[in-house]
């Protein structure tokens, strides 16, 4: 069965751009497949870089190594560890956006930066697979 394709807006202070994103691949891929550049480091969820603030949709947040439900109340998105689950409109200061996600964590005393074994020597989580390639 084929995945649902949904419609990502992305806001920054230089411009909106428009792409399609499947319910089964994270939104960082999808965005760098519709050649949209972006902040990325660890890919897991860890570092914060690629954070976003969620103006309307709804999204699969499960994957982030780091998931706090105050992230989401807070309306912060990792686009490296989140799936679509409806059509999105995102907004991202790729500098200001992580800062004001790391601030919102320390002031909860929540982990804010982290690096797991391994991210600085090339580890990658990589691509969201389709639900049928687990079954292989």
């Amino acid at each position: 069965m084929a995945a649902c394709s949904f419609t990502v807006r992305l806001e920054r202070p230089d411009g909106a751009w428009s792409f399609s994103a499947r319910e089964d691949e994270y939104l960082l891929y999808s965005m760098q497949d519709a050649g949209i550049e972006g902040p990325v480091i660890c890919e897991q969820g860890w570092c914060l870089a690629c954070a976003a603030v969620l103006v309307s949709g709804a999204v699969d947040r499960s994957a982030a190594l780091t998931n706090y439900p105050e992230d989401a109340a807070a309306g912060f998105v990792l686009l490296c560890s989140t799936r679509p689950l409806s059509d999105l409109v995102l907004r991202q200061d790729m500098h200001e956006t992580r800062r004001a996600m790391t601030q919102h964590r320390i002031g909860l005393n929540q982990l804010a930066r982290a690096y797991p074994p391994g991210a600085r020597t090339g580890f990658r989580r990589g691509r969201a697979r389709p639900a049928e390639a687990d079954t292989q």
